[in-house]
C-alpha cells in the first residue's frame, strides 16, 4: 500500500481481529496516514507476523495475542497503545461467523462462539477504550455492523441476531458520549471477500443452498482494500456511520460487476463448506 498524506500522524490506533482479511487492510490503511498500530489475533505468530509485514512497509506496529471474549486480553491491547503513545482510535472488527441452518438445530456451542466474539468482544473492546478516550476527550472508536444488522436473516440468525445488536449498542454508545468529544461509529463494508465467506460452516442438509454464495460474492463482493476504504473517512471527518447497503448502490455495483465480466472470471472465490450435523 502507498504511503497517504499523513493524515493519521501522532495519532495511536487498535484493530482486533486484525492478522488478515478486512481487519489487517484496515490496520494497514492506518498506518500508511502515518497512525502506530496495534493488531490482534487469538494467534500470537499471526499477530506479530502481520505487525512484521507493516514495519516493513514503515508502519510502527504491534503485534499482540488476543481472544476478545477475555477482558484481560483486551486490556493488553490498550496497555500496548498507552505504550506507543495513546489512545486514538479503537476498530472492534474481530468476528466470527455461525453454522448455516435452523436455529432449532444448531449447536449451542457454535452460538455461543458466535455470542463471545461478535458481542461480548464488542463490548469489551468498546468498555475498555471508552474510559481513556473519555477521559483524554477526543477519540474515535468504530464498530463493525454486517449482514443482519438491518433485520432478519433466515438461517443465519446467530451471526445477523449479533450484528443487530452491534448496531443497537453502538447507536446508544453513540447517544451516550454525545457531547464529550468522543465519536461513536458503525461501519458496515458489505459483502469482503475473506476467509469469513470461503470458509463456510452449514447443518446437514442445507450446505446446497450456499453455492448460490458464489454468485452474491461475484456480483457485490469487494476485496478487504477496497472494503477498509471508509474507515479513513469515518476517523478523519465528521460522519457518525458509514453504511453502503442501500438498494441503489447494490444494484449499482452489481452492474458494475457484470459489466466487468467478474461473474465469468474462472478464478471466482472458491467455497469450503464443512458439513456438521443438527443438534436434536
Amino acid at each position: 500500500m502507498q504511503t497517504g498524506q499523513g493524515l493519521l500522524r501522532g495519532r495511536v490506533a487498535v484493530v482486533t481481529g486484525s492478522s488478515r482479511g478486512l481487519g489487517f487492510a484496515m490496520a494497514e490503511l492506518l498506518g500508511a496516514e502515518g497512525a502506530a498500530v496495534v493488531l490482534a489475533s487469538r494467534s500470537a505468530a499471526d499477530a506479530e507476523a502481520a505487525a512484521a509485514r507493516l514495519r516493513a512497509e514503515g508502519i510502527t506496529a504491534s503485534g499482540l495475542r488476543c481472544d476478545t471474549a477475555e477482558l484481560a486480553d483486551v486490556e493488553s491491547l490498550r496497555d500496548e497503545a498507552l505504550r506507543l503513545g495513546g489512545l486514538d482510535i479503537w476498530v472492534n472488527n474481530a468476528g466470527v461467523s455461525g453454522v448455516y441452518g435452523p436455529t432449532a438445530s444448531t449447536p449451542v456451542d457454535d452460538f455461543t462462539r458466535v455470542v463471545r466474539t461478535n458481542i461480548l468482544g464488542t463490548f469489551h473492546g468498546s468498555r475498555v477504550a471508552l474510559p481513556v478516550m473519555l477521559g483524554q476527550g477526543h477519540g474515535d472508536l468504530v464498530n463493525l455492523y454486517g449482514q443482519g444488522d438491518g433485520g432478519p436473516v433466515p438461517l443465519q440468525n446467530a451471526y445477523a441476531s449479533s450484528k443487530r445488536w452491534v448496531r443497537q449498542f453502538t447507536e446508544t454508545l453513540r447517544r451516550e458520549t454525545r457531547g464529550t468529544g468522543v465519536r461513536v461509529h458503525g461501519m458496515n463494508p458489505g459483502l469482503v471477500e475473506t476467509d469469513l465467506l470461503r470458509h463456510t460452516r452449514s447443518q446437514s442438509g442445507y450446505e446446497k443452498r450456499l453455492s448460490a454464495l458464489q454468485v452474491v460474492v461475484g456480483l457485490w463482493g469487494q476485496d478487504p482494500e477496497a472494503a477498509a476504504k471508509p474507515l479513513l473517512g469515518l476517523v478523519t471527518s465528521d460522519a457518525a456511520a458509514y453504511r453502503d447497503l442501500t438498494p441503489t448502490r447494490l444494484l449499482s455495483r452489481g452492474a458494475r460487476s457484470v459489466l466487468a465480466g467478474r461473474l465469468r472470471r474462472s478464478h471466482r472465490m472458491p467455497l469450503d463448506i464443512t458439513v456438521v450435523e443438527p443438534e436434536r
